[in-house]
């Protein structure tokens, strides 16, 4: 009795392990097999399948035949349509449509009512039109279940009976985030000439991503982002007003889309506001700009460009370069914020005399004056008590000096420092890498 026992639960033991593992093989059978109804055609590849029947509308909403997890394949799965072989596309039974359309060897979505992208890209040996040296989603070689004119007779990227036995199925993969973006320049307002330079930092997301640079909506530059590169660089030489406008950096990955702007102004090397200086432009750091102005003399700044100011006793310097052919030359009389002494020169004050440049300026043979011109002055009113103000006849306009610039010491205050080369944004703590490296501070290669 006791080995017939022992027989009967080794008979038990062995029945409940098959069925557990027959249940294992239908539930991954299951698992891999990504059609509702029966699997046609199986790729070299567990993540595209053939899937026969019919569907209602555009290609889109044959998702009805695909089981959950998967859908219909569309141009944004090419990287797994590439994989399936030109021999193998062209010999399995049936044609199985999939959304694209590879309309002049391109790989798109297949659009209902557009011409150019109304042919509906498929897979088999039965369908319509094939080219072995096209270029398509699944790479070398091209084939169209239904092609030519569709959206003129209202019918395309949509089933009819003859052109498809079904659909390619997809397996869903889990999408990546979208790109975080910010736009990172040292300053947005640039003087002609100089050169400007636009980082796009990409974070939150892994590559490959995929950028565009636009000018005004315009595109100007496309590069892709691979690895631990995840900046894009614009760099524009010799600034000039036809580069001012907003620019855009526009970054791309199979998660989603982001964007961020920054508006570049190129400004005038000229001082005056309204660009009418009357001295001749080889004169980098001076502008004679005429006009009235309210006020101190200094309040005239409102006649001066950007980055120039009314001349001053720290611009002496650049008022000695106006040569005397230029100052004879120079019509009118133009004010500055100096008043001549015998000692030293000094800003004007209400009591004082105003200097100027010009031929209408008034002249004195002593003392010797600010500037080696000597001492010219403007007119001033007898009962004015501030004779550093603006009064009608007295004065043309002012004289405007670029604002000096402070020395900028090459020094990174990056946190951790640069290496490598590599430049320090100080204000982002930003380290733009030379070409080859990467890292929070270029530290790799």
């Amino acid at each position: 009795m006791a080995p017939k026992l022992i027989a009967l639960s080794a008979i038990i033991l062995i029945c409940s392990y098959v069925n557990h593992a027959v249940a294992s093989l239908a539930i991954q059978s299951r698992e891999f097999n990504g059609c509702k109804g029966i699997v046609e055609h199986k790729f070299n590849q567990t993540n595209v399948v053939a899937c026969s029947g019919p569907w209602i509308g555009h290609i889109n909403n044959a998702s009805n035949l695909c089981r959950n997890g998967w859908n219909v394949c569309s141009w944004k799965e090419s990287s797994m349509l590439e994989k399936i072989s030109w021999q193998e596309a062209i010999t399995i039974n049936g044609c199985y449509a999939y959304d694209a359309s590879q309309d002049g060897g391109t790989c798109k979505p297949c659009v209902s009512d557009h011409w150019g992208s109304d042919d509906l890209a498929g897979i088999g040996k039965a369908c319509q039109h094939r080219n072995p040296i096209g270029k398509s989603c699944i790479g070398r070689g091209k084939i169209d279940a239904s092609c030519c004119v569709d959206s003129l007779l209202r019918r395309a990227c949509t089933y009819r009976p003859g052109i498809a036995s079904g659909v390619l199925c997809c397996r869903k993969e889990a999408l990546p985030t979208p790109p975080q973006v910010q736009v990172i320049a040292d300053k947005s307002t640039f003087i002609i000439g100089e050169n400007a330079l636009l980082v796009c930092q990409v974070s939150n997301t892994k590559g490959p991503i995929n950028i565009a640079w636009l000018k005004n909506e315009n595109l100007v530059k496309v590069e892709q982002l691979k690895n631990n590169n995840m900046q894009s660089k614009l760099s524009i030489n010799k600034i000039n007003h036809h580069h001012s406008g907003e620019y855009t950096c526009l970054a791309t990955n199979n998660g989603g889309s982001s964007q961020d702007h920054i508006y570049i102004r190129a400004r005038g090397r000229h001082g005056c506001a309204n660009g009418d200086s009357r001295l001749p432009r080889k004169y980098y750091n001076i502008s004679a700009c005429p006009g009235r102005w309210k006020g101190h003399v200094r309040d005239g700044r409102s006649l001066c460009g950007d980055n120039f100011q009314v001349c001053s006793i720290e611009n002496i310097k650049d008022l000695n370069v106006l040569s005397w052919k230029d100052l004879f030359f120079l019509d009118g009389c133009f004010a500055y914020d100096v008043t001549h002494t015998s000692k030293k020169c000094l800003r004007c004050k209400d009591n004082t005399i105003m200097a100027g440049l010009g031929r209408s300026c008034q002249y004195k043979l002593k003392p010797k004056g600010c500037t080696r011109h000597g001492y010219l002055y403007v007119k001033s009113n007898k009962m004015a008590k501030n004779k550093c103000m603006y009064y009608k006849g007295s004065s043309t306009g002012v004289m405007c000096c670029r604002i000096p610039t402070k020395e900028v010491t090459n020094v990174s205050r990056c946190n951790p420092t640069c290496q490598n080369g590599g430049y320090c944004i100080n204000k982002h703590n930003l380290c733009v890498c030379k070409f080859g490296y990467h890292g929070k501070a270029c530290q790799f290669k």
